[in-house]
């Protein structure tokens, strides 16, 4: 192959490879950033939305860390409860107060208009949110009204959640990706060396 050909094989392998490396980095950010929000908020540490509401546990069948339910009615209940209703509905299917003085929402569904509706209203200190995707549908007019019978989809909105969790929790985004550009700092560096060390061709006279 002429040295002209050489080049614009290479050229194209360059190009294949970045883009390659690209498509990488970005699914590893789409799994890895809402997996470090689910499982700050599984080990009780509370990730905290941009709008101040955390994301205080995860309810699943193989994993619940919701905390412990208080012996008395807080004051606080009633008024989180009508915010709640105003709000229509953003899939929360339960609210009860915490030992810790905190209301906890329960939720099918982390809407991207949820967290911030909440956070216009109460601090982190008021109010956390139970992200619980198989919780069963609530009906509020009765189990036999067709109105408020929701498709699995619309209860769990798994789009809206996923972008919630991608873009919505600061602290894990920016270690996501501070986290992401050290190891393809890695990755190029063992690659310069490989291509360091692997033997030239010949250049024929």
């Amino acid at each position: 192959m002429s040295p002209a050909g050489n080049e614009a094989s290479h050229v194209r392998q360059y190009r294949m490879t970045r883009a390659r490396d690209a498509v990488i980095t970005l699914l590893c950010l789409m799994v890895l950033v809402p997996l470090m929000v689910l499982s700050a908020a599984a080990a009780g540490l509370h990730p905290r939305h941009w709008s101040g509401i955390p994301l205080s546990a995860v309810d699943l069948p193989f994993a619940d860390t919701s905390p412990r339910g208080a012996d008395s009615r807080l004051p606080a209940l009633d008024e989180v409860t009508d915010t709640l209703i105003a709000m229509k509905d953003h899939g929360w299917v339960e609210i009860y107060g915490g030992q810790d003085g905190r209301i906890y929402i329960v939720t099918t569904r982390l809407s991207p208009s949820a967290l911030p509706d909440l956070g216009h209203r109460f601090d982190d200190e008021t109010v956390g949110v139970i992200y619980s995707p198989l919780t069963p549908p609530m009906h509020l007019d009765g189990p036999g009204d067709d109105s408020t019978t929701e498709t699995w989809w619309q209860r769990t909105d798994p789009l809206g959640t996923w972008v919630t969790l991608m873009f919505g929790f600061p602290w894990q985004l920016g270690i996501a990706l501070l986290l992401t550009a050290v190891g393809w700092a890695f990755v190029l560096r063992r690659r310069r060396r490989r291509q360091a060390s692997a033997p030239q061709p010949a250049v024929s006279s």
